[in-house]
């Protein structure tokens, strides 16, 4: 695609010149014929135009070649310069001699050198002028073309700005709409606590783990708006005791930890809801088939979490629902993480993989 553009644009470019070129010609031998009533044959025009185009051209890359680089190449431009008006009058001459090749006395010679020079040295300047213009006005579109890419750029940064903008908005929307009245909860999970310890220490030992959780998500975050890593681990092992308590069958789950969590900061509640849908949505009963729970941070401060679990064969939940939790994940480090940051998923068969990689 970017090479058909390319041609069609050079096409364009060189259709202008070949009209523009046409109609210069074609005013200079319509103000020739009023002048003298006469016209020399086709062919003397089309060389000696074809002289003066090259020359044009030529005195249009010389300034290219001068300005191309701040520290201007002002000698080297002048003798550019006149070696191709040397050049020019060179050819010129060779083409004189060559259309009138009749004899001369040696007076009218030197006429018609005379007339030579002053006739092809007028025509130089001309060419020059226009090619001097011909390389300003080039000049001035490119920096004008600079200058609306930067003001399109700038557009662009606003626009990505202002969208990110929204999707921490919605973020903390999503955030906010999960929080409940904290003092209200507390004595609510303080008396489930007393009562069911009275009854069971497995039951009160569960909603002990659940009050840490709960008070965790509900704790102020730094003004970074991270939490310390280390608290975020504690609390998914909080989460997988909880849910050991929950079934009467053992879990298959392995659970494995590599690296330094301490020191490291990290937004709060996205290493807890990925690892809480591994037991909403996963089938943690085959022996056969474990679920595997992986949290690694290397010494360059990469944090890896990587889940993979059997797929219920039944699940109670809807699928719009299922993709809520991972929506507001991408919300959030969208907004804190932007480009450091990778969430893929796999799904290879009967079972589902989540890798998410970040740059602490």
């Amino acid at each position: 695609m970017l090479k058909i553009a390319v041609t069609k644009s050079l096409k364009k470019i060189l259709l202008i010149h070949i009209v523009c070129w046409a109609l210069f010609i074609t005013y200079e031998l319509t103000m020739v014929y009023i002048a003298i009533g006469t016209l020399e044959k086709p062919y003397v025009y089309i060389f000696f135009y074809a002289i003066n185009i090259s020359f044009f051209y030529g005195s249009a890359a010389l300034l290219s070649y001068i300005f191309k680089i701040q520290k201007h190449r002002y000698l080297k431009g002048v003798a550019g310069y006149l070696a191709l008006l040397i050049l020019y009058l060179l050819i010129k001459s060779t083409a004189d001699y060559l259309i009138n090749s009749s004899p001369t006395s040696p007076s009218i010679s030197i006429i018609i050198i005379e007339s030579f020079f002053q006739r092809n040295i007028m025509r130089a300047i001309l060419f020059t002028i226009l090619s001097m213009f011909y390389w300003s006005a080039g000049r001035i579109a490119f920096f004008k073309r600079q200058t609306l890419e930067a003001e399109k750029l700038q557009l662009n940064i606003e626009k990505e700005k202002a969208i990110l903008e929204v999707q921490l908005t919605k973020s903390q929307n999503a955030y906010l709409q999960q929080q409940i009245n904290p003092h209200m909860l507390f004595n609510a999970l303080n008396f489930a606590y007393n009562s069911t310890q009275k009854y069971s220490d497995d039951g009160a030992q569960c909603i002990w783990l659940l009050s840490e959780i709960m008070r965790f998500s509900l704790e102020e975050s730094d003004p970074d708006g991270k939490i310390n890593l280390d608290r975020e681990v504690e609390q998914i092992e909080n989460l997988i005791a909880i849910n050991r308590y929950r079934f009467a069958q053992p879990l298959n789950l392995n659970v494995q930890r590599e690296g330094d969590f301490n020191g490291h900061k990290i937004i709060p509640l996205i290493l807890l809801t990925l690892t809480e849908n591994v037991f909403k949505h996963g089938d943690l009963t085959e022996a056969g088939s474990p679920a595997v729970l992986k949290l690694t941070v290397e010494e360059n401060g990469q944090l890896t979490f990587y889940s993979r679990n059997l797929k219920k064969s039944k699940n109670r939940y809807p699928r719009e629902r299922k993709a809520i939790g991972l929506q507001n994940i991408r919300l959030r480090m969208d907004a804190f993480y932007k480009d450091s940051y990778q969430l893929k998923i796999n799904e290879p068969g009967d079972f589902y993989e989540l890798t998410l990689t970040l740059k602490l």
